[in-house]
């Protein structure tokens, strides 16, 4: 969350995810993970009758729209029928499909474009026989990555709902018959999973979509389509608020893989209702134009992406290609487009079953606008995440590309999947060097059937929780942590804040309040959330081509009888140097301190530094504060995820999801840990941290040059320059001064304010 900006004032009574009850848990799995348990449950509760949903609060913008007749109506209407056909002129039914692909959209593609009969039977056919999920032509060690994610990204329904209304004129009575009703069933249990209608999660998007193409293919068909229509029309209308009013920056609450589930999902829900209606909801929505900028701010130069919160395929893929391609079927967006046309990352290229998007969506009239032409630095002020770098730059076939790449995350608790991470740094040059640790075993149904199982859990004792982060750990050997986590030291747990067997504490809708949380129906709205959810604020932040200032208040993250002061201000200075300056105040002096700093090989020890390296990378940290700090270096094998001598398995040898890691999770075997030698309720810790090429010469001299009650001051010394960094004790401004021998060219205040970037829009 933005604190000191007026731009998100009103935000600060407002934001976050939502609240995942048991059974709207299960359904989250089922859709990340292919889980057969919401299946099950979906049977035994399917209820085909009574649905009544109330309206969101005050104007709902979906409730005067208008389905149109004639079919096609999702993503094609006449216009666009006509488009594509001029778009393939010249080419026939054989080459169309070559270039659509094989999928039952590809294939219901191109015979809407050809008009041959035989590929729309092809599509019903595919559609009707048993579902293959055809995954990815990808192997990563013993597992097929793709074994579900073709299913979580579109919804069997979906393909029947398109298959339906594209090759209508082709169906047969029968086939007709077998369709509805298999469209009618699966719309009837997803809709009857009330608690997975929720805005702030991913469940309700994933069942969202295909529930919306089913709507628009069969209104006027079945009188059902009616009932569901005006059920989604207040979700929708609860998740535009969401996304606009909380999330205007383009980012979402669980992290960037679960923006594949919620908000890619949308924008295919959005495109549908446009072409079906002519209602565009897109085009006014700053959460949908920005979207491609969490897109583009998120990948590192070798074609990994943020792997915040909970997320196993941490890289650019397939999903961005078309999620990029859907956007710019609105937004026309220039950098959108050079990434289309130049991303060199193998696996950004479309998989067979989703060159359907390419046909359908791609226009090659786009004029591209390079990325170098954005700020290298955006701030994503909902989530309270920063994403910067030293140069928009990727790695060549035969060279690594030597751009920086960081992000800084203090915000709120924004849902089930958000981490313990508050005020953590990652740091990515030729190599991952300063990471998020541990691997998303997904132990959730384990959990869920058995709370007693979450003490056999990495996933939820470390990888969740602060202590496999680069933030700072407070250890109150009394304190006993929510649903029997070990005390890590860390930040507070805020599934369940008061037991394992406590109500649920996440956001759940924006303001609608449709369907009752564990303790009642509307407690756990955005609107009426107070500072329930409110872990850490953003208090300033500076970008300029030369330096990169942030600062967060931590504080609220900790429990509030440990922790009364955590201020974290980092500046990055181009393109190389970290600073970064810690205040932690315990309520008690005896509470240990401990700075973390976590890597994938192990680090080094030096007389005055310590060095991580990794790939072609190397980060030298050099600790200035505290003067005598206590050392370790914890890891290995068998201790890679290691909490208070317990030490805990993931991957193939995770107790309850033993699964091989995806390409991209960089799971980490090592971390430092720093602490004071003397307990003091006070204390101060600055680290000064330089990346480079593993090869390259130290060129970095580091130097403490002051510190009173005030302020503290570090001397940077390079051949050529130096630079001087002033940072506050308090809340007075800090200083950057650049200097050549003696002479200051050009010094400047670090202001106690949010400014954005110049150049954002």
């Amino acid at each position: 969350m933005i604190s000191n900006t007026s731009t998100f004032k009103q935000f600060q009574t407002e934001l976050i995810d939502c609240l995942l009850h048991q059974l709207g848990l299960v359904s989250s799995i089922y859709l990340h993970k292919g889980s057969p348990v919401l299946t099950l449950v979906a049977i035994l509760l399917f209820t085909a009758q009574g649905l009544s949903a109330q309206k969101a609060p005050g104007n709902n913008r979906f409730e005067p729209i208008e389905i149109r007749k004639d079919h096609p109506r999702i993503w094609v209407d006449a216009d666009k029928l006509a488009q594509l056909k001029q778009k393939f002129k010249g080419k026939n039914a054989d080459q169309i499909q070559e270039i659509a692909g094989p999928s039952v959209i590809g294939l219901a593609l191109t015979y809407l474009v050809s008009g041959d009969a035989a590929y729309g039977q092809k599509a019903i056919d595919k559609v009707i026989g048993t579902r293959v999920d055809s995954g990815s032509v990808f192997y990563d060690l013993d597992t097929k990555e793709g074994r579900s994610k073709t299913r979580s990204i579109q919804a069997n329904l979906a393909d029947i709902a398109i298959c339906y209304d594209w090759c209508f004129p082709l169906l047969k009575k029968q086939e007709k018959e077998i369709l509805t009703e298999a469209m009618l069933t699966d719309m009837k249990k997803r809709i009857s999973f009330k608690r997975s209608w929720r805005s702030f999660h991913n469940s309700m998007y994933a069942s969202a979509w295909p529930v919306t193409a089913a709507t628009l293919a069969l209104y006027y068909e079945d009188p059902y389509a009616k009932t569901s229509w005006e059920f989604l029309k207040p979700e929708l209308e609860d998740a535009m608020r969401t996304f606009d009013n909380v999330f205007p920056d383009g980012e979402w609450a669980e992290g960037f893989d679960y923006n594949r589930h919620s908000t890619y999902h949308a924008i295919r829900i959005f495109l549908a209702i446009k072409s079906a209606t002519g209602f565009d909801v897109m085009s006014d929505s700053p959460h949908m134009k920005n979207t491609g900028q969490y897109i583009l701010y998120s990948f590192k130069p070798n074609g990994l992406a943020l792997p915040s919160d909970d997320n196993d395929w941490p890289y650019i893929g397939d999903w961005e290609h078309v999620a990029l391609l859907m956007l710019n079927e609105t937004f026309k967006d220039g950098f959108n487009q050079y990434f289309i046309n130049h991303c060199p990352f193998e696996r950004f290229k479309l998989e067979p079953d989703k060159k359907y998007a390419n046909a359908l969506w791609y226009n090659p009239a786009i004029p591209e606008k390079p990325l170098s032409k954005l700020p290298l630095n955006r701030l994503f002020q909902g989530k309270g995440l920063l994403i910067g770098r030293s140069a928009w730059d990727w790695d060549k076939a035969d060279k690594k590309s030597k751009a920086t790449w960081f992000t800084f995350h203090c915000g709120d608790y924004l849902g089930d999947h958000v981490h313990n991470d508050i005020n953590n740094l990652e740091i990515y040059h030729q190599g991952s060097l300063a990471i998020d640790a541990g691997r998303y075993d997904d132990d959730w149904t384990a959990v869920i059937e058995n709370p007693d199982a979450i003490t056999k859990s990495q996933f939820f004792n470390y990888y969740r929780r602060s202590i496999a982060h680069n933030t700072v750990l407070v250890y109150d050997p009394n304190e006993v942590m929510s649903q029997q986590i070990i005390n890590d030291g860390g930040q507070r747990d805020l599934l369940r804040p008061n037991g394992k067997f406590s109500p649920r504490n996440v956001p759940e809708d924006y303001d609608q309040g449709n369907f009752p949380s564990d303790d009642g129906i509307g407690t756990c709205d955005w609107v009426n959330r107070g500072d329930r959810w409110e872990t850490g604020n953003i208090l300033a932040y500076q970008s300029t081509p030369e330096y990169t200032y942030i600062s967060g208040d931590g504080a609220k993250a900790y429990h509030e009888n440990k922790v009364d002061q955590f201020v974290r201000q980092v500046v990055f200075v181009q393109p190389d140097v970290f600073i970064v300056f810690d205040k932690v105040v315990s309520s008690d002096p005896s509470f240990k301190k401990t700075w973390l700093l976590h890597a994938i090989n192990e680090p080094k020890i030096n007389k005055n530094n310590i060095q991580i390296e990794h790939q072609q990378g190397r980060l030298t940290n050099f600790t200035l504060l505290p003067k005598a700090a206590s050392t370790q270096i914890i890891g290995g094998i068998g201790n890679e995820c290691l909490v208070d001598s317990i030490s805990f398995k993931f991957g193939l040898n995770s107790h309850y999801d033993p699964t091989a890691l995806h390409y991209g999770e960089e799971a980490g075997a090592w971390r430092v840990e720093l602490s004071p030698q003397k307990a003091s309720k006070e204390d101060f810790f600055l680290n000064v941290m330089h990346v480079s090429g593993k090869n390259d010469k130290a060129n970095l001299k580091v130097e403490l040059v002051k510190e009173d009650s005030d302020y503290v001051s570090v001397k940077l010394t390079t051949k050529d320059k130096n630079i001087i960094v002033t940072l506050s004790k308090s809340n007075a401004p800090g200083t950057l001064e650049f200097k050549k021998g003696n002479k200051t060219i050009n010094k400047t205040t670090l202001k106690n304010e949010v400014i954005l970037e110049e150049g954002r829009f």
